[in-house]
């Protein structure tokens, strides 16, 4: 039996689903290889005008994005996680700092270690920075059933195990 592209909510097959069906699994592969870096790239552009909304510079941005993300972390793998030196790092934490965006702390598990936390005011930053991104994101999956975006966050998952494993394995 032949699988029957779904009709979307509005009743109507999306001209993707069709072409999909007709597509080999390799120009699908080719398809999601350059939509991914149409995508990257977009993000990056993204990011950019976000940082100068903020009035930072991309790579401070890029600190403040990964301490909401991933909480408190030390310099080192800040430095890590960005490419950067840990030198560069104590640039971006100072910046950070003086803009009341981060604090330093002691370690929880080590005390000869310090860790960088964002501060109880920081979260006023992210909306500030993209207004309407939330709404626009909620509207762009307000048609998916759920059953659907488990399949997108289990494969937004999966990308993002994969990208960290090659990022390690090139380290």
């Amino acid at each position: 039996m032949d699988a029957v592209p779904a009709a979307h909510s509005d009743g109507l097959l999306d001209a993707r689903d069709e072409d999909a069906e007709s597509r080999s699994r390799g120009e699908l592969y080719e398809s999601l290889q350059s939509d991914g870096q149409r995508l990257a790239v977009r993000l990056i552009r993204l990011l950019h005008r976000m940082a100068d909304s903020s009035g930072m510079n991309p790579t401070d941005f890029q600190c403040y994005t990964l301490l909401r993300v991933s909480g408190s972390m030390t310099p080192g793998e800040i430095a890590e996680s960005l490419c950067l030196s840990t030198g560069s790092v104590t640039g971006v934490v100072d910046r950070l700092e003086a803009h009341g965006l981060v604090e330093r702390t002691r370690h929880p598990r080590d005390r000869r270690k310090v860790a960088v936390r964002l501060t109880a005011g920081a979260e006023r930053l992210a909306a500030s920075t993209a207004p309407g991104m939330r709404a626009a994101m909620t509207d762009l999956h307000a048609d998916y059933t759920l059953e659907e975006l488990t399949v997108i966050t289990g494969w937004l998952d999966r990308v993002g195990t994969t990208l960290d494993g090659l990022t390690e394995s090139r380290g």
